[in-house]
């Protein structure tokens, strides 16, 4: 086995095979490929702190909604067991069940069941959904 030069190693009848570049190139070589890499990363993307910024807000907006909707829900939740003689979860479902058939937030019925109760009573179409939503829960009860 001989070495030619500082890349190459040959054995006997055997073909050249070459080793990594030396220190140098190698270093450059890589440093060009990161610095590509990394424009073509941030091209797509935003830098980190950013994004990482943007989910916190995103976080913190959700849970602000959260407290805000909670007491309100919570309300109608009651208002409902009162109207049907239900338990805490059949009163959620009950909410549930209006809001899939009217196609209207959870949190803007409950907000108008609890209107409700100092002011006019909730639309027809409303209270038909309520109406329709009881019998389907006292159906499935029985």
């Amino acid at each position: 086995m001989t070495t030619n030069d500082n890349r190459t190693i040959t054995a006997d009848s055997e073909a050249p095979a070459h080793r990594e570049h030396d220190d140098q190139s190698w270093q450059a070589s890589d440093a060009a490929q990161y610095h590509a890499a990394q424009a073509a990363l941030e091209a797509v993307r935003p830098p980190a702190p950013v994004a990482a910024e943007r989910a916190l807000k995103q976080e913190l907006n959700q849970l602000w909604h959260l407290l805000e909707t909670r007491p309100v829900i919570g309300l109608a939740r009651s208002i409902v067991m009162t109207l049907g003689g239900c338990t805490h979860e059949e009163a959620f479902q009950v909410l549930v069940d209006v809001s899939r058939h009217t196609n209207i937030e959870l949190r803007e019925i409950a907000q108008r069941l609890v209107d409700s109760v100092d002011g006019p009573p909730p639309s027809g179409p409303l209270r038909t959904a309520l109406h329709n939503a009881f019998e389907r829960l006292h159906t499935n009860t029985a």
